[in-house]
């Protein structure tokens, strides 16, 4: 992977992170809520020999140093469109995971014309799509609850590696306040005309009755892929990167 760079944009009051990686059309890629750009490196080689990859960190996560300001999925697509708008990119595929994919899902909405194709991966449009144990973990969430390498990861790079367990309460927060301009209702899911790839795990936290009626709602078929939430990509990526790749070198053809 030659070609990379990576630096810092002033963003709507943040010092905001990302990376670029290979050559060709831009696909962006957008990390899960708690981590970190580190959690594409069992994907990124691949993506990057095809594409010009783009990583961005939101507020608070990773490399981007949080501010005064709660979480926001709204918010985050925001910061996102307008990062791209100074790296000079008026037109992307968008792969979002997880909390990625519900901020993949505010651009669609707002910056229609920003996303030529969308991969969506274990992604929400509203909270009801997890099971219930799940968001009443997230409202409850903690730091001793999550797994030592997200706490190692986020240490490793975060300007202030200190404040991992207030990343996690403001997420929480987020969780038991949510702001209906953070997801979106039905009938925007299927006002969404671009071309969407849905993928969850065979072991998700994701319902699986919820993601093929989201399916439906996005003119899409659901793909189902073997893993839990995190390791179809951290640890059997294979999988993922076959359909990726299949979904987004149809726009690199066209």
């Amino acid at each position: 992977m030659s070609d990379t760079k990576s630096g810092y944009k002033n963003v709507n009051g943040l010092n905001m992170y990302y990376e670029i990686h290979g050559r060709g059309e831009p696909l962006v890629l957008l990390h899960g809520q708690f981590t970190t750009t580190g959690m594409f490196d069992p994907i990124l080689p691949e993506l990057a020999d095809r594409r010009q990859v783009v990583l961005i960190e939101q507020q608070g996560h990773g490399h981007t140093a949080d501010i005064d300001r709660p979480l926001s999925f709204a918010q985050m697509s925001r910061d996102t469109a307008e990062l791209l708008n100074q790296l000079q990119i008026a037109e992307a595929d968008v792969f979002g995971y997880s909390a990625g994919g519900t901020v993949a899902l505010q651009l669609a909405k707002s910056n229609p014309r920003l996303i030529r194709k969308l991969a969506l991966a274990s992604t929400v449009y509203s909270m009801d799509g997890y099971y219930p144990s799940i968001v009443e973990g997230l409202k409850h969430a903690s730091a001793e609850a999550f797994p030592s390498q997200m706490k190692h990861e986020y240490e490793r790079v975060a300007p202030h590696p200190e404040n991992w367990s207030k990343l996690i309460a403001k997420g929480a927060e987020m969780a038991n306040n949510v702001n209906k301009q953070d997801f979106l209702e039905p009938e925007q899911l299927q006002s969404i005309t671009v071309p969407v790839l849905l993928v969850i795990g065979d072991n998700d936290i994701i319902r699986p009755d919820y993601a093929r009626e989201m399916a439906k709602l996005l003119h899409t078929k659901l793909v189902v892929v073997t893993g839990d939430h995190a390791s179809y990509i951290s640890t059997q990526p294979q999988s993922l990167l076959g359909h990726l790749n299949k979904f987004f070198e149809l726009s690199v053809n066209q």
